[in-house]
């Protein structure tokens, strides 16, 4: 399961571009919707042109160079695996209660 943590849509005019850079566990989605894309990623030796109705996934962390060979219209999701997103939250819950028991407090309901 993953959570969409940022969508963008951009227009580039031809010979412009746009960088993008994905976290750790972060997934990276890159559709065209108008017009042609050079996509390069950094220390990837193979580049990605995108045609409209194309789109590619990238799960690596890095940096994503995206650049208009013509007029270009985008469109961007970043996802976060969903315990990736939430699981920093629940640790932190599960060691405070586990601090509250060891001192007695998790048992002042019984």
């Amino acid at each position: 399961m993953y959570l969409v943590s940022n969508d963008m849509t951009a227009t580039l005019p031809a010979r412009s571009s746009l960088r993008l850079v994905a976290g750790p566990g972060e997934q990276v989605a890159v559709r065209c919707t108008a017009g042609e894309l050079w996509l390069i990623r950094d220390g990837d030796p193979k580049d990605t042109a995108l045609t409209p109705s194309e789109c590619i996934t990238l799960a690596d962390t890095g940096h994503i160079e995206l650049y208009a060979i013509t007029a270009a219209a985008l469109h961007v999701t970043r996802c976060k695996p969903a315990c990736a997103a939430t699981g920093a939250a629940w640790r932190r819950r599960l060691w405070r209660w586990l601090a509250a028991r060891s001192h007695g407090f998790g048992d002042a309901g019984r």
